[in-house]
């Protein structure tokens, strides 16, 4: 269920209220030590909620990395990460318009990286297992097509139409808390 329906979609204001909807923002700004802001990423909905403090503003449609099930476990799964985040950098992007720059991984993603490692669920490439990845963001798209029919093409970032990542960009600062939920 998309809460803002297709990606090409207007995002909603106060739409599409979660029961869980205070518990989760009022987690993600105490995460944020006083952040007014708070972004959560509901990644089977495929939207990009934005909080004012407790209130949801916002509602943006999303598209997500290629294999978009379960957590983001190594570089080059073409997994989106799944738990809490910061926004931790951002720049204007040639391809993509802007990128707000996610501050993967976290402790919980580098032990889940572990664990994989040792149970054999990484592949060895010419004896060599691939990192745990990084540069994972929140960017605008050079594929408006695609995102304009819901489909996750991205290598593990979230992918939101350009005006859209613009008013986003414009509106959150760095340290901005980022909940990814299944």
């Amino acid at each position: 269920m998309r809460a803002a329906g297709p990606a090409s979609a207007t995002p909603q204001s106060g739409l599409t209220r979660h029961p869980d909807t205070e518990s989760i923002a009022e987690s993600c700004l105490r995460v944020g030590q006083r952040s007014e802001y708070a972004l959560v990423i509901r990644k089977e909905e495929r939207t990009l909620t934005v909080y004012h403090r407790t209130e949801q503003t916002t509602v943006y449609p999303i598209v997500l990395g290629i294999a978009s099930y379960g957590p983001k476990v190594y570089q080059g799964d073409l997994r989106t990460p799944e738990g809490v985040y910061r926004i931790s950098s951002k720049r204007p992007h040639e391809r993509w318009g802007r990128f707000m720059l996610l501050s993967y991984p976290n402790d919980d993603d580098r032990g889940r990286y572990a664990m994989a490692l040792s149970e054999g669920r990484v592949p060895i490439v010419d004896g060599r297992a691939p990192g745990i990845g990084g540069a994972v963001g929140i960017h605008g798209t050079d594929r408006e097509d695609s995102n304009v029919r819901g489909d996750d093409w991205t290598f593990g970032c979230i992918s939101l139409m350009n005006q859209h990542v613009a008013e986003l960009y414009d509106t959150v600062p760095l340290g901005t808390p980022v909940l990814i939920l299944k």
